[in-house]
This record gives structure tokens, C-alpha cells and sequence, in this order.
């Protein structure tokens, strides 16, 4: 079945209206809802900043550690002692 409709040039124009209307209403929307979502993230950043200095002073800890057990070569034994 073929619609004369459908060839018009002012049909496609319609379609093309409606997909930027829609385009558009979709972009605003998100728009509207990114600050929201920005402050729902900020809680998040500064747990993952205090949990990375956290591991940052453990580690710290234990390459500190690991220097103090190490053997420094003026302290190595000599071989048949």
C-alpha cells in the first residue's frame, strides 16, 4: 500500500521537525538533571581522595618497614662465618 503522503516534501520536513524537537527536548532534560548528578558524585570523589591517601600512608608505611628489615650490604655476613 503506497501513501501519495509520504513523498511529499512537506512530510519530510515533519519528520525532520519532530526528530529535532525531540532531540532537543531530550538534551534539556539532561541538562536539567546534570547538577543534580554532579552533587550526588561529590559525596563519592572525596570517600575515594580519603581512602586513596589512606593507602598511600599505608604503603608508605611498608616500604618504610621493608627498608628497616633489609640487609644492607656493609651488614651482609661473609661466606664460612
Amino acid at each position: 500500500m503506497h501513501l501519495p503522503v509520504m513523498d511529499s516534501p512537506l512530510f519530510v520536513i515533519a519528520a525532520f521537525v519532530i526528530f529535532i524537537l525531540t532531540a532537543i527536548g531530550v538534551v534539556l532534560i539532561l541538562w536539567i538533571a546534570m547538577p543534580f548528578s554532579m552533587f550526588g558524585v561529590k559525596g563519592h570523589l572525596k570517600k575515594i581522595a580519603e581512602e586513596q591517601e589512606k593507602t598511600n600512608r599505608l604503603l608508605e608505611a611498608l616500604v618504610e618497614s621493608s627498608r628497616a628489615q633489609a640487609v644492607r650490604p656493609d651488614e651482609k655476613k661473609e661466606p664460612g662465618q
